[in-house]
Formats: C-alpha cells, structure tokens, sequence
C-alpha cells in the first residue's frame, strides 16, 4: 500500500473488521483483501517468537491467531468491495449484520494495526528478581499481564476479542539489568 493511500484513509473515519478464513492462509487473505480493496489495510495477526533447533536460536513472526484477519477500512465501506473470497470463510459479523468491530473487539484491532500486525518482542528492565516492562506490546497490555516467565523470557496476558478471554505469550528481551538497590534511587529522581 503506497504511502499516499495510507494517509488518505486516516484522513477518513475507519473501522475495523475482521474475517474468519481457511486455517494457515491467514497472511495469503490478508495480502489477497489489499490486492483487491485500494481501500483496506489488512493483518494476520503474528507474533515474533523464538525457535531453536540444535543450540541454533532465530526470531521468526509466527501467525498466533489461527483463521483470523483484521483489516482496517472507512467507515462507509462496502465489505463486499473490501474483501475477496478466495479462501475466505466469512466476514465476522454482529447479530445486526454490521462488520464494523466495536468497544473491545475494536479496541483489540486498534492494538493489532498500531504494531502493524507483528508483536514484537518487548524491551524489559530486569531490576534484582523483577521484571519491568519498558516498551513494546506488553508495556500496553502491562494491567493485563498474568504470568511472567523469566527462564522463557514471555508475559502471559490475557486479552479479549469476540466476547472471549484468550490467554497469549509474548516474548521479551532484557535490555537493562540493575541491582535492586538502583530502583530506590530512580524512583527519587523521578
């Protein structure tokens, strides 16, 4: 999506959307509604995760989110013009018929496009035994968080869409280590 197309749909009132589609074609229909609809932007919702395979570790953006994609368009669109149907199931819908998500379902969408898709492995402080969150996906989903996992370096969050709580690991990276006697003198200075 060229820059210029970008920028003229945020000039208009978006709303976001979602479909449910064959499983393991999620990035093929997200690329396949941008090809088709100049006017839709479009995510399989992937999560950067680690892989190692003998002693070997490599990052990789794996889809976390089975049969789903967001995509993002002006309010007054047509979801028949956004949206092919090659290996598309159906465009989610609320018992009115409206595709346009709304309150956490459309929340949860905002956050999806605001990393583009991707959540990437967030930055962490490790300050004596504590973890603190300082930047990525788990720094705005910090309330959220239910369990951290130092030995695997993720944060389990819960979150909601379609009216169902889903429990997700994201990974992080520590970036700063501090002994615990240093957070007393940052928070003083703050």
């Amino acid at each position: 999506m060229s820059p210029d197309h970008f920028l003229s749909l945020h000039k208009t009132k978006v709303s976001y959307g979602c479909v449910f589609c064959l499983t393991g074609k999620e990035r093929l229909v997200a690329n396949g509604i941008e090809l088709f609809s100049k006017k839709a932007r479009a995510r399989a919702v992937c999560q950067t995760m680690r892989h190692t395979q003998k002693g070997v570790t490599t990052l990789r953006d794996d889809v976390v989110i089975p049969g789903y994609v967001f995509f993002e368009a002006p309010y007054d669109a047509d979801v028949r013009e956004l949206v092919p149907v090659d290996d598309l199931i159906s465009v989610l819908s609320y018992s009115d018929g409206d595709w346009r998500l709304f309150g956490e379902d459309e929340n949860y969408a905002k956050f999806i496009f605001k990393y583009d898709g991707v959540l990437s492995l967030s930055k962490a402080h490790k300050i004596g035994e504590r973890i603190v969150i300082v930047e990525g996906p788990l720094k705005d989903l910090e309330g959220q968080i239910t369990r951290i996992d130092k030995r695997n370096r993720s944060g389990q969050v819960t979150v909601s869409f379609a009216g169902k709580q889903q429990k997700i690991w994201l990974g992080f990276d520590i970036v700063k280590e501090l002994p615990e006697h240093e957070t007393c003198s940052v928070a003083r200075e703050s």
